[in-house]
């Protein structure tokens, strides 16, 4: 069991964190967004800059040292699995929180014009996922299916990567892009961080415009926290179950 973590696994995890989430926040002000130079949504690019920023975090992270494990559902799943302590599990988690109030902030003052020129245009759906139609039974059912199939796969592709950030990184990019262009039906999340934790900053960050929009709490416990929770917990138990055939 993993009983401790460094200063520099710690700051591996935040790095790691603020740069997957500052670079798909940065495409959804673009396309979310007045005055910006994107505008409109094109869908294979979304995907490609979203698999991108989950590429260049994973791989900031490994390089780093750290665990990449950037995903709470992962974190969860390694506590309950006998892998770390509950100390390392919670550092882990408070570095992920940190990293996405970080990628909020940044893109809220980078985009700052932005904002202001956006008026009431809706802006909660730039920091967290939410569904084309609103279905939670539904929606809770292929968040944790989702969530997964993608981090069984990243996993998979991990243990198989001999400690290769770069190739971390492009398992973490193909994941990305494979889930989101064949199982993406409901704009999920995949990542309490991504969605949840983020959906806290942008309730606490002095947002340009955000005026009275306020996040959908429920679908955010419900679908995004628990359900991407439940899909990491197995994805990691699965994974570990049948670790000694991988080798």
């Amino acid at each position: 069991m993993k009983e401790t973590v460094t200063a520099m696994e710690c700051l591996a995890e935040f790095a790691g964190c603020m740069v997957f989430l500052l670079g798909g926040y940065a495409y959804m002000c673009n396309i979310s967004l007045k005055k910006t130079l994107v505008s409109t949504l094109n869908y294979i690019e979304l995907v490609f800059a979203w698999s991108l920023a989950v590429g260049l975090g994973l791989t900031i992270a490994a390089s780093m040292g750290g665990t990449a494990a950037l995903n709470p559902g992962v974190v969860f799943g390694q506590m309950i699995d006998g892998n770390w302590s509950i100390k390392v599990g919670l550092l882990h988690l408070l570095m992920e929180f940190l990293g996405a109030g970080a990628a909020v902030l940044v893109c809220t003052v980078f985009f700052w014009d932005s904002f202001k020129a956006s008026g009431d245009a809706p802006k909660r759906g730039i920091f967290a996922a939410y569904p084309v139609e609103k279905n939670m039974p539904l929606n809770f059912i292929q968040e944790v299916l989702a969530t997964f199939f993608f981090l069984f796969i990243v996993f998979i592709g991990i243990r198989h990567s001999a400690g290769n950030a770069i190739m971390i990184g492009l398992v973490g990019f193909g994941a990305v892009a494979l889930l989101s262009l064949s199982l993406n039906s409901t704009g999920f999340s995949m990542n309490a961080m991504r969605s949840v934790f983020s959906s806290i900053w942008f309730a606490i960050i002095p947002i340009p415009n955000k005026g009275k929009e306020k996040v959908d709490w429920s679908y955010q416990f419900v679908v995004n926290l628990i359900g991407s929770s439940i899909g990491g917990i197995l994805a990691v138990l699965a994974t570990n179950a049948i670790s000694g055939n991988l080798k």
